[in-house]
C-alpha cells in the first residue's frame, strides 16, 4: 500500500488511500447492503443538523477544534455573538479584498440569472471555473503559488464578464470597484487601501504558522490559522500544515459512531467514498461565483493522465454543507453607520445564502422542492444588489429583472430566476450536482461551511436519519414509478 501512496502526489495522497481503503471493503459492501438501486426523485434538502443526531456532532467537534480552532469559550456561547474567526491581519485582508473589482463584479452577478439567460455568460462562467480546475487538479505543492495563479487567472478573465452599459457601446464597460482613494459612501470608505491591493501577489494572502511551540500539535491555541484567499472572495482552508491529518480524521470518524447509527436503520450499511471535500469561511461581502460543480465529477479536466481518484469523483454527485453564521460586532459598527443609523438585524439568519437558478436541466428542483427546502425568489432590494452595494461603488444597472422574466412553465414556475435559500445558523443543506447552477453571497456575516461529497445511496441513508421525507426512482428505469424509500426497506 506505501509503495503506491508514494508515487501520488501532493493533494492525491487523500484519494488515493481513500481509493484503497474503499477496495478494501468491497467485499462487505455490496448490493444487499446497500439502500435500493434507485436514485433520489428531488435534487435539494435543508433541515437542521441536529437532526442527524450526536453522532453528526462529534465530526462538528473535530471541525471546530482542529480547523477553526475554536476555543470552548466560543463553542458554549449561545447567544452567537463570539466570532470563529482566523487571525485578525485575515480579517483585515478580506474587508479589503471583498472590494476588488473581480470579488464586486461576481458577488453583484449572483443577483442575476446570468448564466441561464446568457449564452455569452454561460460559456464565460463554464470557462471560468475549468480554467480554475485545472490549476487545482495540478494539486501545486505550494499552496501560495496555487493562489496566485488562480489570481492572475482571475484577474485576466473577469473584465469578459463585465456587462455593457447601455449606449456606450462594448468597450465602455463600467468598472464594479473600491477606488483605493474613493470618495464614495461604501463600508470601507474610510479605510485606506494599497494602490497595488487587488494585484494577485496582495490577494493570495495566506497565515502563516507563528507557534512559539509549533511541534505541539495538541495545543492548538498556539497555533495560527492557515487560510489561502481563493478567487473571487473567499477564504479556504486548504494549504494548513495539518490538512491531511484532519481530512483522515474526519473520514475515520465518518466511518465509526455515524456509520453505527445508520445501521440502526439500515443494517450491513457502509460508507463507500464518502469525503468530506472543503472547508470555507466567506467574510461579509465574500463570494463563490455561479458553478455547476460538473467538472467535480470529473477529474483530471486536462484528460490527459488518470489516476483512480476520478472514480471517487464520479460517484460523489451529491454534496452536503453544514454551515455556521455569525455577526461581527465591528462590522456591524460600520453597517450602522453607512445606513446613517439604522439598525442592523441581530440574527445572523438571511444575511447570507445560497442562491440557485433552476434551470431546465435538473427535474428534480421544482417549486415545491424549493419551498420545502425553505428557497424563494429575491425580494426587490436584493435585486439591486446586482448594481449597488455596501462594498464597492454603484454601476449603471443592466441585465433582466425577474419582473421581465417571461420564461414560466405550466404551473408558473420560472425556472430561469434566481431563487435564494437563506442561510440559518447550524442547518445543512444537501444539493445534487451537475446541472444545477448556484452561487454563494454573504451580505452581513461571516459564512464558515464545512463540506461533504457523498453518492446517491449515501445520501439517501442520511436522510433517513434525519426522518427526511423523499421519493426515489429507479435508476434504469427513469420514468418509474416513485417511491418511499422507507416503504423498501
Amino acid at each position: 500500500m506505501k509503495s503506491i501512496i508514494f508515487h501520488v502526489r501532493g493533494g492525491r495522497i487523500f484519494f488515493a488511500i481513500l481509493y484503497l481503503i474503499s477496495i478494501a471493503s468491497t467485499s462487505t459492501n455490496n448490493e444487499d447492503n446497500q439502500p435500493p438501486d434507485s436514485r433520489i426523485v428531488q435534487s435539494l434538502f435543508r433541515f437542521p443538523a441536529s437532526k442527524l443526531g450526536p453522532e453528526f456532532d462529534e465530526l462538528l467537534q473535530n471541525w471546530y477544534r482542529d480547523a477553526l480552532y475554536a476555543t470552548n469559550d466560543t463553542l458554549a456561547n449561545k447567544n452567537n455573538t463570539l466570532i470563529i474567526t482566523p487571525d485578525q491581519f485575515g480579517i483585515s485582508h478580506a474587508l479589503k479584498s471583498v472590494s476588488t473589482p473581480a470579488a464586486t463584479l461576481f458577488r453583484r452577478q449572483c443577483y442575476t440569472p446570468y448564466p441561464q439567460t446568457s449564452t455569452l455568460h454561460n460559456n464565460l462562467y463554464n470557462n471560468y471555473e475549468q480554467r480554475r480546475k485545472e490549476i487545482s487538479f495540478q494539486y501545486n505543492k505550494d499552496s501560495k503559488e496555487e493562489m496566485r495563479l488562480m489570481h492572475t487567472m482571475t484577474k485576466r478573465f473577469y473584465p469578459a464578464l463585465l456587462p455593457e452599459v447601455k449606449g456606450e457601446g462594448t468597450n465602455n464597460r463600467r468598472m464594479h470597484k473600491k477606488k483605493s482613494a474613493s470618495t464614495v459612501n461604501t463600508i470601507h470608505a474610510q479605510s485606506t487601501l494599497p494602490s497595488d491591493y487587488d494585484s494577485p501577489s496582495k490577494l493570495s494572502f495566506q497565515t502563516g504558522v507563528s507557534s512559539s511551540k509549533p511541534n505541539e500539535e495538541d495545543d492548538v491555541n498556539n497555533n495560527e490559522q492557515q487560510w489561502s484567499w481563493y478567487p473571487p472572495a473567499h477564504f479556504s482552508s486548504r494549504g494548513t500544515p495539518s490538512n491531511m491529518p484532519f481530512r483522515m480524521k474526519m473520514y475515520i470518524l465518518m466511518r465509526n459512531a455515524l456509520q453505527e447509527r445508520i445501521q440502526q436503520l439500515i443494517p450491513n450499511f457502509r460508507f463507500d467514498k464518502a469525503r468530506q471535500s472543503g472547508m470555507f469561511w466567506y467574510p461579509p461581502g465574500g463570494v463563490r461565483e455561479w458553478h455547476t460543480n460538473k467538472l467535480d465529477l470529473v477529474g483530471n479536466t486536462k484528460g490527459g493522465e488518470k489516476t483512480k481518484s476520478e472514480d471517487i469523483f464520479a460517484s460523489q454527485t451529491w454534496r452536503m454543507y453544514f454551515v455556521r453564521t455569525v455577526r461581527d460586532e465591528e462590522f456591524d459598527k460600520k453597517l450602522t453607520k453607512w445606513r446613517k443609523g439604522k439598525e442592523v438585524d441581530a440574527s445572523s439568519n438571511d444575511h447570507s445564502a445560497l442562491h440557485i437558478i433552476p434551470g431546465n436541466d435538473d427535474d428534480g428542483i421544482t417549486l415545491d422542492v424549493l419551498e420545502k427546502a425553505g428557497a424563494r425568489r429575491l425580494t426587490n432590494d436584493e435585486e439591486k444588489r446586482q448594481y449597488s452595494d455596501e462594498f464597492a461603488e454603484d454601476y449603471t444597472p443592466t441585465g433582466k429583472s425577474k419582473s421581465e422574466s417571461t420564461d414560466f412553465d405550466s404551473t408558473g414556475f420560472d425556472r430561469n430566476a434566481v431563487y435564494r435559500l437563506p442561510d440559518i445558523d447550524g442547518y445543512i443543506t444537501l444539493f445534487r450536482i451537475p446541472d444545477l447552477w448556484h452561487c454563494i453571497v454573504s451580505e452581513e456575516v461571516h459564512r464558515y461551511s464545512l463540506g461533504f461529497a457523498f453518492s446517491d445511496k449515501e445520501v439517501q441513508a442520511l436522510l433517513q436519519v434525519a426522518d427526511e421525507d423523499f421519493d426515489t426512482v429507479s435508476d434504469d428505469k427513469k420514468k418509474a414509478d416513485t417511491v418511499d424509500i422507507k416503504d423498501e426497506l
